[in-house]
C-alpha cells in the first residue's frame, strides 16, 4: 500500500470521528414561563436563549453560571455548557428555572457497587 493510500485513510478515518462530536440539539433542562408570562413570549425567550447558548459554545467563553459554580470549562461536557448558558438566558429573561443547574464533576456511582452493599 503507498504512503498516499495511507493517508487518504487516515484523513478519512480522522474526518469520520471529527464528525462523530456533536453538538447539543437542544436543553436538557425545564424551564417554565415566568408568571403571567404570555407562551408565545415564552416560546421567543426559548428560541433566542437556544442561539445565545450555541454562541456562548461556539466563541468558548464560560458563561456566568460556571464561573458562579466555581467550576473550570475543561471539566464541563458540551451538554452541561450548553444548559448553563441557556439556564444563565432564560432566568434573565424572567422565566422560571426552578433549580439552579450546577453540574457535577464527581463520577456516577457504580450501581452494581451500590446494590452489592445494600444485601448481606
Amino acid at each position: 500500500m503507498s504512503i498516499l493510500c495511507r493517508i487518504k485513510i487516515a484523513v478519512t478515518a480522522c474526518s469520520v470521528a471529527a464528525g462523530c462530536v456533536s453538538q447539543p440539539i437542544g436543553p436538557a433542562v425545564a424551564v417554565k414561563p415566568g408568571r403571567d408570562k404570555p407562551f408565545t413570549v415564552f416560546l421567543r425567550d426559548d428560541a433566542q436563549c437556544k442561539q445565545y447558548a450555541r454562541e456562548q459554545l461556539a466563541s468558548g467563553v464560560d458563561t456566568r453560571a460556571a464561573s458562579d459554580a466555581h467550576v473550570p470549562r475543561a471539566q464541563l461536557n458540551v451538554q452541561q455548557r450548553y444548559d448553563l448558558a441557556y439556564l444563565e438566558c432564560m432566568h434573565a429573561k424572567g422565566n422560571d428555572v426552578s433549580e439552579r443547574a450546577e453540574p457535577t464533576t464527581e463520577p456516577e456511582p457504580d450501581i452494581r457497587t451500590s446494590a452489592a452493599e445494600n444485601f448481606p
